[in-house]
């Protein structure tokens, strides 16, 4: 995609409402199904700590960029409700190119990925070292970074160093949006932000007060936000993945948005460390654990389903 149509991106992102219609109905959240991830790719490379998926509709590919900078490509086929096949194709370690020290992959999206032409996907990736988000072709090739506001490229208004960017989504009304780990410097601990590009910010509450670190957001069809959290239900205790619908019809400067909690019922197959998510058609979502080579279980995709109540 040409520096253009970046440009009409970011411009698209000043007009970020984020908002649900009216008459946006409760859904309901449905766990489907998991595979493990497999341990090695193509060349012998490693697959381990998944951080950030996409969903390429045109070229029937999922992406996956690694806390240590490696962008994968898979095959995956998915039919009535069931992973039938990930098959690891690719693997590419990235540089950025004026600094290839920037490593630490959070976040992953896909520009153009469902417009219905072959060889134009785009991917912009969110580094929590920087922190930054830069651009590339599929095939791992640094096309430059993208322009953050002031508040998001220092440093020095993060809390943490591992609290920075985590997550980057592309919505088809309002452009890029991405979204820290944590709350930021003078901001309430127990809260998310939501960046535009522009600098404007919506704001929401966290899943729980505190061990509630967001992962990933996707756009949802009726213009509403998934969001992935990752909560310790207590100090030391196990993660669990929890998926929240983001409503900002309430939103203003000084209201924060409306989120409604998916519910996972009896399933159990959320109760990990989740880190990515993409969203492959208008119901079905992919989430994935982030794990070492060395831990176990081994790396995981759970597939799941969001959709209207009734």
């Amino acid at each position: 995609m040409m520096i253009k149509h970046i440009t009409a991106l970011l411009i698209g992102a000043s007009t970020l409402g984020l908002a649900a219609p009216a008459t946006a109905q409760p859904l309901e959240l449905t766990v489907l199904d998991s595979t493990a991830v497999p341990a090695t790719g193509p060349g012998g490379q490693t697959i381990s700590e998944l951080s950030g998926l996409a969903w390429d509709a045109d070229e029937k590919l999922l992406y996956a960029v690694s806390d240590d900078g490696v962008l994968h490509h898979f095959r995956l086929e998915v039919g009535e409700g069931r992973i039938a096949r990930v098959e690891p194709v690719l693997s590419i370690p990235l540089t950025t190119g004026t600094n290839p020290a920037i490593v630490n992959a959070e976040g992953l999206a896909a520009v153009n990925g469902d417009n219905g032409q072959a060889g134009d996907t785009e991917l912009l990736i969110a580094f929590e070292d920087g922190p930054a988000i830069h651009r590339f072709r599929p095939d791992g090739t640094a096309l430059g970074a993208v322009q953050l506001p002031d508040a998001l490229a220092d440093p020095a208004r993060y809390n943490e160093p591992n609290s920075r960017l985590e997550a980057v989504a592309v919505t088809k009304e309002h452009g890029i949006v991405t979204v820290p780990e944590e709350a930021m410097a003078g901001e309430a601990g127990d809260t998310h932000t939501i960046h535009g590009l522009d600098g404007k910010r919506w704001t929401f509450a966290t899943y729980q007060p505190k061990r509630s670190n967001l992962k990933a957001i996707e756009p949802m069809p009726d213009g509403r936000l998934l969001v992935l959290e990752r909560t310790r239900e207590t100090k030391g205790g196990p993660s669990v993945g929890r998926l929240r619908v983001i409503d900002s019809k309430s939103c203003g400067e000084e209201q924060p948005c409306g989120a409604e909690n998916l519910d996972p019922g009896s399933s159990a197959l959320l109760s990990d460390n989740f880190e990515g998510m993409a969203r492959l058609t208008d119901e079905l979502y992919l989430v994935v654990t982030d794990k070492t080579k060395k831990e176990t279980p081994a790396t995981q995709f759970v597939l799941v389903s969001v959709k209207p109540k009734g």
